[in-house]
This record gives structure tokens, sequence and C-alpha cells, in this order.
């Protein structure tokens, strides 16, 4: 094993020493459920395969203070994780701190510094949220705290344009959904809190009139409170070759990710885990008036390394887009798929609540074919509609782990009360449609719709468990002189889970689908101070994510809003 990743790794640097970087991302990830009560927003933020046409132009750097609001899970936005990539407002006060204080103990600091000088630039982002907890009928622990601080540097000149970051992330949760009332003594003995640590270094560097265009790399660590490690290695160069009047677009791809668990769920026996992937994709794209065509693929090799074994995948990738009516009507289709590489961190980051005792392999999207319209119904308002047909192999679910306690029997660990989530793979076959309108009425006024639904076909597992068949939001934003409003509600369907007792007794359980409804206001007193206020969860139900794993009720959460300029 060691000798297959010191020869990649040396390859790696033989690529190199021609040239740069760019992300590793032939992923194809499943958000399996809509609003985890912890976690910052992991969701796929756009499930419709759009095409558009890139525009190569480098875009400044921008940075807006998000209006998207906190969701009643009972956990931080994530978008604001995002700090070394942040986007900054083109105002002479760009950098803020934002604090606040809610009900449920909750408090809130973020701040975000941004700077420039000639070709130098730098941020400094920071975001600490964290909450006593306070869920009704909850006899665990429920707080939790998201903590994260990012910075990057960024050197732009004639020749080329390259920066580098490094961020940590500290993420404090508990294992407090237990499934019926546990004896006191039980209580007082199980240790249901989770921490999670991260730390991640990424470079890149983008070169002009270069036929190597620009490279990405990061290397990360990922730790837990129960013994569990895992580190990433990711490095990923962009070519383009050219070809006649067009350029072939090429990214290398090299994945090397290794981790390891403490114990296995039912007894003390470590549990290690290695992949390598290396690939290619490439595509060649065809413009003439008003047709777009993409014509590429995707090679990829994926070993593991604990079994000395791999597999070579290969997959379309080819997309389309016809204009019959200029900017009303476009009709757009396409031939995908992709291998996904499932990690630890990625598989907490959606639900938090699993126990570290996992089986981790990558998911692969054998193909997903699509076809939609979009354009135009007015001047004002969007659409976009699109039907699609996939497949994927070792689809990644999430399933209740089995209870090792009857309510009165003492467990060794904080998760094996019923109160944690393993990772369960089936091939799945998936047909989904999915609508979007979105409008700007006015430079007040805007508004927007998403609308998914899904029938799953299972192999093996009787249940596609904790998808929800139906997903919906919506969202209206509305600004006058100093007020900024925004309301959105968030719809999921039902989901199932089986739960499984100490005894081996199973029991197929349904999860009542649920409303969120949300609001949030900024009054701006000046160019410099600003009060916000956020209403969460406004209907007041403590509705499930996970089975068991209830959220907070109605969520209030007010501050101010300071701007300055460095």
């Amino acid at each position: 094993m060691k000798k297959q990743i010191l020869f990649i790794f040396l390859c790696s640097i033989s690529i190199y020493g021609q040239k740069e970087i760019d992300s590793v991302s032939t992923e194809v990830i499943h958000v399996i459920t809509s609003y985890r009560p912890a976690i910052s927003d992991a969701f796929k933020e756009n499930e419709n395969p759009t095409i558009s046409i890139e525009n190569k132009d480098k875009n400044k750097i921008q940075y807006k203070i998000k209006s998207d609001p906190i969701k009643s899970i009972f956990k931080p936005f994530s978008g604001g994780y995002k700090a070394t990539k942040t986007k900054r407002e083109e105002s002479k006060l760009p950098d803020y701190l934002k604090i606040g204080l809610g009900n449920f103990g909750t408090t809130l600091i973020e701040g975000f510094a941004y700077k420039q000088k000639d070709e130098h630039e730098g941020q400094v982002f920071l975001y600490h949220k964290a909450s006593n907890g306070g869920i009704k009928n909850i006899a665990l622990r429920d707080d939790y705290l998201n903590t994260k601080i990012a910075l990057n540097y960024k050197n732009s000149d004639e020749i080329q344009i390259w920066e580098v970051g490094a961020d940590y992330q500290k993420d404090i949760y508990n294992w407090y959904g237990i499934p019926f009332e546990y004896d006191e003594n039980l209580i007082g003995s199980i240790n249901e809190k989770q921490t999670y640590n991260s730390f991640t270094l990424n470079g890149s560097i983008e070169l002009k009139n270069e036929w190597i265009k620009k490279s990405d790399a990061s290397i990360g660590w990922f730790s837990d409170r129960q013994g569990s490690m895992e580190s990433r290695i990711l490095f990923s160069p962009t070519f383009s070759i050219p070809l006649k009047k067009n350029e072939i677009e090429t990214k290398v791809i090299l994945d090397i990710l290794h981790g390891e668990f403490e114990n296995s769920y039912f007894n003390s026996e470590s549990i290690n885990y290695g992949y390598l992937s290396f690939g290619a994709e490439g595509s060649f794209p065809i413009e003439k008036e008003n047709l777009f065509i993409s014509i590429g693929a995707k090679l990829v090799y994926n070993s593991d390394l604990e079994k000395n074994k791999g597999n070579l995948y290969i997959y379309p990738n080819i997309k389309a887009e016809l204009s019959i009516i200029d900017e009303l009507l476009n009709i757009y289709t396409g031939l995908t798929g992709g291998l996904n590489q499932n990690s630890f961190r990625s598989i907490s980051r959606i639900n938090p609540y699993v126990s570290p005792t996992l089986n981790i392999k990558p998911t692969s999207n054998t193909f997903n074919v699509f076809i939609g319209l979009k354009g135009k119904l007015t001047s004002r308002i969007d659409y976009d509609l699109n039907a699609s047909y996939s497949q994927e192999k070792d689809m990644l679910l999430y399933r209740s782990n089995k209870n090792l306690t009857d309510g009165t029997q003492p467990i060794l660990k904080g998760y094996q009360a019923g109160n944690s989530f393993y990772t369960a793979y089936d091939n799945v076959s998936d047909i989904g449609l999915f609508g979007k309108l979105s409008a700007n009425f006015n430079e007040s006024i805007k508004t927007g719709l998403t609308a998914s639904i899904h029938s799953y076909s299972m192999k093996n597992e009787k249940e596609p468990w904790n998808l929800p068949l139906f997903t919906a939001s919506s969202f209206t934003t509305y600004s006058i002189h100093h007020w900024m409003v925004k309301a959105e509600i968030f719809l999921r369907g039902k989901r199932k889970d089986l739960e499984i007792a100490s005894d081996d007794t199973e029991t197929q359980i349904e999860l009542d689908a649920y409303a969120d409804f949300n609001v949030s206001a900024i009054y701006n007193f000046n160019k410099k101070w600003s009060a916000f206020i956020e209403l969460n969860n406004i209907l007041n139900t403590n509705y499930q994510v996970y089975s068991n794993f209830q959220v907070q009720g109605f969520q209030i959460l007010a501050g101010g809003i300071y701007r300055f300029d460095l």
C-alpha cells in the first residue's frame, strides 16, 4: 500500500514540475436529507443539471453578507464557512463584525476582513455559533457549537495568479436521539458528546496564456473525540489543448484518502480504510449560432489500498443546449456520470449523528441522463424544468444503528443506545423531476420557488432510508429605504428508517413531512451600523430531521452589524 502511494505521489510531483493545480471533483454527492439539526447546510445547491457556456473572464472578488437565514434545524449556515472564497461587497466598507444573541442560550459572532494593496489581497474570516440546547422532552444534552477560522492570501500579476489558504473548523454535537425513555442510571452514564476537528491547507495557481491553465491542491486532516483520524490529499491540474478553432479542456485528478476508526460498533477491533483515485476528464466544445455541444468523457481508476484491489470507471460527459426562441425557450440535455469518494468528513457533515464505526467506500454515479427546458416567461420571470434518470452503484444511505440496550443495560460507547446512524450502501435507480421559478419584479422585490420529486428503485434495501421523495423551498426578499426583509419556507416529504432493538426486533418507522418557515430582517442606521433579527421555525414544530432527532422550536436571534474598511 505504501509503495502505491509513494509511486503516485512521485508521479504527481513530476506532473507538477511541468506547472500547477485544480480542485478534485468528479464527485456526485446525494444529499439525503434536508435540514439536519447540526452540520451547516451541506446541501447540493442546485440539483438541476443546467448547461451554461463558460465565461473565462476572471471575476473580481466580491463580498456580501449572507442573507440566507439560519435554518431551524439548530445549526449554522455553512455558506459562511467558505471564507477563503467569500465574495465581498463593492463598497467603501467591505469588512464587518456581526454579533447576536438569542433564545436557547444562542450566541453568534461572525466577522470578515479584506485588504488589498497593489497585487496583494488578503482575507480573514471568523464564524462562531453556539447554543445551550433545550429541545422539549430530551433526556440527554442537545447543545452544539460551530466555529471556523479561515485565512487566504492571493497574489496577481500579468503572468500568473496564485493563492494559498488555511482553515480550521470545530463542531460539537450530541447523540441525544434515544428511541424511548431510559432508566435514569443509564441516562446518567451515557457520554453523548461528539467533537469534530478539521484543518485544511490549500493552494492554487493560474497561469495566463499557458496550456496548463490552473492547478489546485489541498491537504486536510479530520479527527473526532472518539479517536478517529482521517487525512486526504487532493491534486488537480487543468490543461487547455488547442485544436483548430477550439480547445480541449482536460483535468487530471489525484485523490488519496486514508483513515482509521478506533473500534467497530460491536467490538474493539479497529477499522482502517484507504483509497487512491487517479483519473482524467476532458471535453471538446462545439458552438454554432444557437447550438452549444460539449462532448467529453471521464476516466477514473480507484484503488482500495486496504484490500489491494482496484476498479477502472469510464463515464460519459456529454451536454447540449439549443436556443429555440432567444432568451425565452432553450432546450438542454445531457449524459453524465462520475465517482464520488465518500469520507468520514463528508459523511459527518451531512449527518453529524453517525457513529465513528463506518464503512467508507466510493459511490459510482454510473450515468445520469437529463432533458429540460429553461428560459423566460416574461422579462422578469425565469423558469427551469427538467426530468432525469440516473443509476448509482453503492449509493450512500443513513440508517439507525442497532440499539445495544433495552433501556437498563449499560453501554460502553455513547452512540450505542439506538441514537446514532451507520452508512448503508445500495445500487439505486432514480427518476427525478425538478422545477424552478425566479422573479425580479423590481429592484425591491425578488422571489423564487424550487421543487423536486424522486422515485427510487432499490436493489437490496427495502427503502431509500431517510431520503425524502419530495422537497420544495420558496423565498421572497423585499428592500426599501433602510430595510431588507427576507421570508423563506422549506418543505420536506416523509422519510423512512429502520430501528433494531437489542433483541433484534426490527421496526420500520415513518418520519412525518414538515414545513420550516423563517423570516429575517436587517435595518441599516447608516453606512457603518445595522441591526438584524432572525425568526426561525416560526411554526414552532419540533419536527425530526432524522429519527428521534428533533429540532429546536421557535428561535429568535438578534444583534448588530458594524461595517468598516481596513
